[in-house]
């Protein structure tokens, strides 16, 4: 039986293992082209709700108990959950998909799954553990 030792958690439950996080976050930014070569760039900076989040198992499995908990955050519509990680990232998140795989590898009742957690963040309270002061 696996034992839980992740050092991420979303909405106060521990991942069972650290999961591989990958982080996307472009600024938002636009190029006009304009009348003889000319280009304007806009930017409008970063934002912590551009932020999208994917985590992903890597041969880290979860069980059979994380597994049903993140399916049952998922039935409940329109919420976010806090969420910190191990690299110093804290804030709230939304759920955006969650794909687990079974595996043939036996963890009591159960099975350990490989999973795909995608989550869109809402608000940063940290970021690399310094706090975070914008928008």
């Amino acid at each position: 039986m696996i034992r839980t030792m992740g050092k991420v958690f979303i909405n106060n439950t521990q991942f069972t293992t650290d999961p591989r996080i990958q982080r996307e976050w472009k600024p938002r930014r636009s190029r006009l082209l304009g009348i003889m070569g000319s280009t304007t760039q806009q930017d409008f900076g970063r934002h912590a709700k551009d932020m999208r989040l994917t985590l992903t198992s890597g041969g880290n499995y979860i069980n059979q108990a994380f597994k049903s908990a993140v399916e049952g955050l998922m039935l409940t519509r329109r919420a976010s959950y806090a969420y910190r990680d191990y690299t110093g990232s804290e804030g709230t998140v939304v759920i955006v998909d969650f794909d687990p795989q079974p595996t043939f590898i036996r963890d009591g009742v159960g099975v350990l799954f490989d999973y795909t957690l995608v989550l869109d963040v809402m608000t940063l309270t940290k970021l690399d553990f310094a706090a975070y002061g914008g928008a």
